[in-house]
């Protein structure tokens, strides 16, 4: 399998204003290795980080990102931040 379905719970931390919690869910290849890191950077702004924020341009955010169901096993508990 070259692909998982997975449920994320994120986080959405904005600075003066609400956390803002959301689960969706995606459809995404599986991670490289973490050795190689520029590849691993990569797919999780690619195929993590495109699923977080609310729609909101300004101001200072944080994202807290955790797999809670997925089609492989070995992805679920995996957290991801990016402040």
């Amino acid at each position: 399998m070259s692909t998982a379905t997975v449920k994320y719970r994120i986080h959405n931390v904005y600075v003066g204003g609400p956390t803002i919690v959301t689960t969706p869910t995606a459809t995404i290849p599986l991670p490289p290795d973490q050795a190689d890191e520029y590849a691993y950077d990569e797919w999780r702004h690619t195929h993590v980080f495109e699923h977080t924020g609310t729609g909101r341009y300004s101001g200072d955010a944080g994202y807290f990102v955790e797999v809670v169901e997925s089609s492989v096993p070995e992805l679920l508990g995996m957290k991801f931040e990016f402040c």
